[in-house]
């Protein structure tokens, strides 16, 4: 009995000693010989949309890698995990196209050792990767917006269902597009709907991107805007929007330096597709709805009787004569005391002056509020005007004109008879595809004197006659 009960207590230290040693085991953390022997190029090689497919560069010391795709970046359960010994890469499947997906890969070492994590990134942060779209930047969206351009009277965005990249092939989709006053998308100020076609490659060197410009907007305004996939019944997040200020006006009667004489942001020009931000536009087809001139406002404001509607980046309108243009509509423009030589047509927000191989030239209002003979500064914004990768425009020329005389619609009478005072020219080649803002002065300027904004002669036979002008300033020195 002595020896059996000796027994039995070694029995119960061995099984002790035994089950201490396999919780010690258990509990083991992995070694951190190997922590910063990461794997480098950690990447998303290819995807479809159903499939990432993340790839690295082997270790030669490694024995195996762990792959995993997480939900966010900061999860610690991953949503799928795998384990590889002989590739470097894994091809993750029936993942969700449009779900957002975060993935890392670590290599793993004899005795339980493994390195850090290393995910896959974009422009140095963690990457985020949706099936159908690829590894995309973390505030993609779908649809992305992204806002082009903003004036005291126009709103210009973008949007995109693949991040804007070449491969896009969703432009034959039917859009909403909705502008709220309010940030809960309850007042709707204006929409366009079932909008497609409009947006679809054309035969130009370059495609149409899915852009639109609202005109005829309210300055210094936040507005709150929405767009829809209808064919794919999904939508936006609704996206603030602001107009900035409105030029300052004139004074009654300047007689000091800084004083201003003259401004003109064409804010009321709302009718025209924007072919400068290759968007888009709102049209009125008719005189009597020129004359009207009222911005198209609620939801898909098409009027039989104004002719409001649509149009597509080469749509436009001349300002002062052709076709259907009127005196009113002129007038209503802002442009009655203008004037214009060639042709001079109507954007969202801005002009464009100049045709194919046509001289033009715009001429500001007689300054009869100078003084005397002043010198004044004027400043401006200029564009080339270009179509697709063509421009055509290098320089163009801020003259001191006297004895131009003008038909009742502002069309030159006596282009023979004007005396050019000063000429100043100003090249514009670096106002590709955004507005530059550009400054000149002229010296005794008298009262009876008008600003003429004109196309350079010399580069008629080259085709670059013809530019976009926006907000002008005329002051006192």
């Amino acid at each position: 009995m002595k020896y059996a009960f000796t027994h039995i207590l070694t029995l119960i230290f061995i099984c002790t000693f035994c089950l201490s040693s396999c919780q010690k085991d258990f509990d083991m953390i992995p070694s951190t010989v190997y922590k910063g022997d990461m794997p480098k190029n950690v990447q998303l090689l290819d995807h479809t949309s159903k499939t990432l497919t993340i790839a690295w560069d082997f270790i030669p010391e490694a024995t195996s890698y762990t792959v995993q795709i997480l939900a966010t970046p900061d999860d610690e359960m991953p949503l799928y995990t795998y384990t590889t010994t002989h590739e470097d890469y894994y091809e993750f499947s029936n993942l969700s196209s449009r779900t957002s997906y975060y993935a890392r890969v670590r290599a793993n070492f004899p005795y339980s050792s493994v390195s850090d994590w290393v995910y896959v990134k974009k422009d140095d942060q963690i990457g985020k990767m949706i099936p159908l779209y690829g590894l995309v930047n973390n505030n993609f969206e779908i649809p992305y917006i992204k806002i082009i351009d903003s004036s005291a009277s126009t709103l210009t965005f973008e949007w995109s269902f693949t991040g804007f990249e070449d491969t896009d092939n969703e432009t034959g989709d039917t859009y909403a597009l909705q502008l709220f006053k309010d940030a809960e998308g309850k007042e709707l100020f204006i929409s366009w709907d079932e909008v497609s076609g409009l947006f679809a490659p054309s035969t130009a060197s370059t495609s149409k991107p899915l852009r639109f410009t609202f005109s005829g907007l309210q300055p210094s305004k936040d507005y709150f805007l929405k767009v829809k996939n209808i064919t794919k019944n999904m939508e936006s997040s609704i996206r603030k929007v602001s107009t900035v200020n409105a030029l300052a006006a004139a004074v009654s009667a300047p007689t000091k330096s800084g004083d201003i004489i003259l401004s003109q942001d064409f804010s009321k020009f709302i009718h025209g597709g924007d072919i400068f931000h290759k968007a888009a536009g709102y049209t009125v087809s008719t005189a009597a709805g020129r004359a009207a001139l009222k911005p198209a406002s609620g939801a898909n404001p098409v009027d039989e009787e104004l002719g409001q509607g649509l149009c597509d980046l080469n749509t436009e309108f001349n300002v002062f004569d052709g076709g259907n243009v009127t005196r009113s509509y002129t007038e209503a423009l802002g442009m009655g005391d203008w004037g214009k030589q060639g042709n001079t047509s109507t954007r969202p927000g801005y002009i464009k002056i100049g045709g194919s191989k046509g001289l033009a030239a715009l001429y500001s209002p007689i300054l009869s509020t100078l003084p005397g003979n002043s010198s004044i500064t004027i400043k401006f914004k200029a564009g080339v005007y270009k179509e697709g990768e063509i421009s055509s425009a290098d320089n163009i020329f801020v003259q001191a004109v006297e004895g131009a005389k003008f038909s009742s619609k502002g069309a030159i009478l006596n282009p023979n008879d004007v005396t050019i005072l000063q000429s100043i020219a100003v090249n514009i080649v670096e106002a590709k595809d955004q507005f530059k803002e550009y400054t000149v002065t002229l010296n005794n300027v008298s009262k009876v004197a008008r600003i003429a904004f004109s196309s350079d002669p010399t580069q008629i036979s080259a085709n670059k006659t013809r530019f976009l002008l926006d907000d002008i300033i005329m002051v006192i020195k």
